[in-house]
């Protein structure tokens, strides 16, 4: 006998199931704060390793050297992403959706603080670099888990005609939390001199995190599970092997998830990552003009996230998605072939990363959230996100920065800007075919019941 699977959308269309008001406004608020509270912590990380760690943790190696092992470390932690994703996601549809967001705050946050503690490379040498590895894949495992499962509450407990809103919260959060992690970061580093911002100053963003911390954890251990899972609980069907099922029954919506992944995070982290050091290495800016460019980037980005993801409720989420990945490779072309060099005004690198990250990305990942919650049915939703979204992590978000700086040093912007087509073209492709040939499980843009297994 085949089991029956459900989806959140259904769910949500029982009225007696449906979630309240007052438990949907909870929800989103802690999907979006504790979303805005991880990513302070990891975009963090990536803006110092941008300005900061080649100098601390990788003292005598050259520019290109140093640049690389930095972003290199910042790599590391979407290269684990896969593995966590698949072991925190199997738990989350197991035992529920709240405990793993509850335990990826405190791996990120306790995570975070110790590299505000960790000693420099001129104070203990190699072990310095290996144990901030070992803090970024510590990081990396926490974030595995805290998209999927931030965007599954967002949705899972809101209206069907505001999915596309509600699902586009968590990634308002993640970028509001860049611009926090960045500000903090260029905050501390105009109140003091660039020595000694360099010697101690760049760690108490990092110190602050127990703070931000200790806030999130009472604002999600306060959150209760959705009634997607409670239902599922209640019915007794419970998935028991659930990434052994959602690999068996929609490997086309892993596959799917896995590839939009790699575009929206390969672009996305080529402005917030790459972007950075080449404003440095190449554009000749100093740390400042950089961390202004990496705020612009979130900054817009946060802003238009929700505005797309609106849109999607209205027009389709595939529409819009296909318009950001589209928007994204005729962009490459015309910002970076802007930035000429050395000479190129701090004003016009802002713009751009501002018109890349936020326009771009941002009608990508507004509608993502629901998108690719919708392609899963709900007994594996939390499993199909972790694996098939960390996986497209660890190739697109891991994998194009250091590409790109490896090209840049060789001067050859126009490889760059086709990389970036490259990365967005496959993203639009299995957006249009998972829009056209969908698995049986996909709930289609017109908010229609799918069709079950």
């Amino acid at each position: 006998m085949t089991e029956r699977t459900t989806t959140a959308a259904e769910i949500s269309m029982d009225a007696d199931s449906g979630p309240s008001r007052a438990d949907s406004r909870r929800a989103s608020r802690a999907a979006f704060v504790g979303t805005l509270l991880e990513y302070y912590d990891f975009s963090l990380y990536a803006s110092a390793a941008s300005v900061v760690f080649a100098s601390v943790f990788f003292t005598g190696s050259s520019p290109l050297l140093g640049t690389l092992q930095a972003v290199g470390t910042f790599a590391v932690g979407f290269l684990v992403r896969p593995v966590g994703g698949v072991i925190l996601g199997s738990l989350g549809d197991r035992i529920g959706r709240k405990r793993i967001l509850v335990f990826t705050l405190v791996l990120m946050g306790v995570a975070t603080l110790l590299v505000g503690l960790l000693p420099s490379y001129a104070q203990i040498g190699w072990l310095a670099p290996a144990l901030l590895v070992f803090l970024r894949i510590l990081q990396g495992i926490g974030a595995s888990g805290e998209y999927g499962g931030a965007a599954l509450v967002a949705v899972e407990f809101s209206p069907a005609k505001k999915k596309g809103l509600m699902g586009s919260l968590p990634g308002m959060g993640a970028a509001l939390g860049g611009v926090l992690g960045t500000l903090s970061l260029l905050t501390v580093s105009s109140l003091m001199s660039p020595e000694s911002f360099l010697a101690w100053g760049w760690r108490i963003p990092f110190l602050c995190s127990v703070v931000i911390l200790a806030y999130g954890l009472w604002l999600r251990r306060s959150l209760p599970e959705t009634p997607a899972f409670r239902a599922i609980e209640e019915s007794d069907t419970v998935s028991k092997t659930p990434i052994f099922d959602v690999i068996r029954q929609q490997p086309r919506a892993l596959l799917t998830v896995l590839v939009m992944t790699i575009g929206q995070t390969g672009i996305g982290y080529f402005y917030i990552v790459f972007m950075g050091t080449f404003g440095k290495n190449q554009l000749g800016f100093g740390g400042t003009e950089v961390l202004i460019g990496l705020i612009a980037a979130q900054l817009a980005n946060a802003i238009l996230i929700p505005m797309f993801g609106s849109l999607s409720d209205r027009v389709g989420r595939a529409p819009v998605i296909m318009f950001g990945f589209l928007y994204s490779a005729v962009f490459a072309w015309v910002g970076i072939s802007l930035l000429s060099g050395v000479g190129t005004p701090p004003l016009l690198y802002w713009v751009v990363m501002a018109a890349g990250n936020g326009i771009g990305v941002a009608a990508i990942f507004g509608p993502m959230g629901a998108y690719v919650i919708e392609l899963f049915h709900t007994q594996h939703a939390y499993s199909g996100l972790g694996l098939g979204r960390e996986a497209g992590n660890a190739l697109g978000a891991a994998f194009v920065p250091v590409i790109a700086v490896a090209l840049a040093f060789d001067d050859t912007t126009v490889w760059l800007s086709l990389l970036i087509c490259v990365v967005s073209l496959l993203g639009f492709g299995a957006t249009v075919l998972s829009r056209s040939r969908s698995s049986s499980a996909v709930k289609r843009d017109d908010d229609r019941t799918p069709v079950t297994a």
